[in-house]
């Protein structure tokens, strides 16, 4: 199984130096991303955003779409809030059964009403509290740097901590 990440998540582990995490938590996937996706990074990169150094310098399995564009014309336009490359990416991860890796409201809307499993931000994060790969407090520290550098808001912070938090007081 495939895990295709959108170019928000890179994003934002990029400008805060933890695209690592992703190889850590999935250590036997590539980071796969569309073309699209790899496009959009190049853009960013010409104009001059370093973050997209912290991406390249991993490997990263680049797909190129098979879907059926004639599919894809016909459902775009009643979705005006989803962006072209996102929608490419989740009719992709729909034909092939991949997961798609996405902090998007939309995009992850879209994956629910099709069938498509997501991963977001506070879901990867979670993963690595979980898994053990990074403590509390530098998760903390990685959300801190993330709303800074993004300029966003992580949502359900407390659920990234609130099983493991539990079992600790149960011990």
């Amino acid at each position: 199984m495939k895990i295709l990440y959108d170019t928000d998540i890179l994003s934002m582990l990029g400008k805060v130096g933890k695209i690592g995490l992703l190889e850590k938590i999935f250590s036997d996937h590539l980071i796969s991303i569309t073309f699209e996706v790899y496009s959009e990074l190049l853009t960013a990169k010409e104009l001059g955003y370093d973050f997209v150094d912290n991406i390249f310098e991993h490997d990263l399995d680049i797909i190129q779409l098979d879907i059926d564009l004639n599919e894809f014309e016909r459902k775009i336009n009643a979705l005006r809030k989803i962006h072209h490359g996102e929608f490419k990416s989740i009719l992709l991860c729909k034909k092939h059964d991949y997961i798609f890796v996405t902090n998007d409201k939309y995009a992850k809307h879209l994956c629910d009403k099709i069938g498509v499993n997501w991963l977001d931000i506070g879901t990867l994060l979670r993963m690595a509290y979980i898994k053990k790969i990074i403590e509390k407090d530098e998760i903390l520290k990685i959300i801190r740097e993330i709303e800074a550098r993004d300029r966003t808001k992580l949502k359900n912070i407390k659920e990234i901590f609130k099983m493991q938090d539990e079992n600790k007081k149960n011990q």
